[in-house]
């Protein structure tokens, strides 16, 4: 049986469990690749919904001392790049404060939670730099058939040079 700290770092948010690497610290200094699928349809179609999300992105990494690359939302799930950087706050405390913040926002207006319970990161190895995972992620509005190129897609913003 693991030992209940243990399983609270292989968590994502409150009580959910995700694929974690049992052995990985999520406070380094790494760039992770985030997706957070909406709990329901596609509530990011709506462009205030939409505009609240990107900002607390935005403010959630700052407050935090994150190092964010980009992002790009997506009608039903977002993409983050981003790093813990030197604040040593691992990826859950981004989650939490993320999620908890957009999630009572947006029941607010809604009366409906906006987020799965869990999220996928994906820790970007050694050959993987910042640059490509980002041309993918914002490249997501094209694939789709949205935009035919991504700067053209609102609701995608990239801080690094690509």
């Amino acid at each position: 049986m693991r030992d209940p700290e243990e399983v609270r770092d292989l968590t994502t948010f409150g009580r959910a469990h995700a694929v974690r690497l049992p052995d990985f610290d999520y406070a380094a200094d790494v760039d992770i690749h985030v997706t957070l699928c909406a709990a329901d349809g596609t509530p990011f179609d709506d462009a205030d919904t939409a505009r609240l999300v990107c900002a607390s992105v935005e403010f959630c990494s700052q407050k935090m001392g994150y190092r964010l690359y980009g992002y790009c939302l997506m009608p039903e799930h977002l993409h983050v790049l981003l790093s813990p950087a030197a604040s040593r706050r691992s990826l859950e405390h981004w989650l939490r404060d993320f999620k908890s913040f957009t999630s009572n926002q947006y029941m607010k207006r809604s009366g409906r939670p906006l987020w799965q319970r869990s999220a996928h990161d994906h820790v970007c190895r050694v050959a993987e730099t910042a640059e490509t995972v980002l041309a993918y992620i914002v490249e997501n509005p094209v694939r789709r058939g949205l935009v035919q190129r991504w700067q053209d897609w609102p609701w995608t913003k990239v801080l690094i040079e690509m």
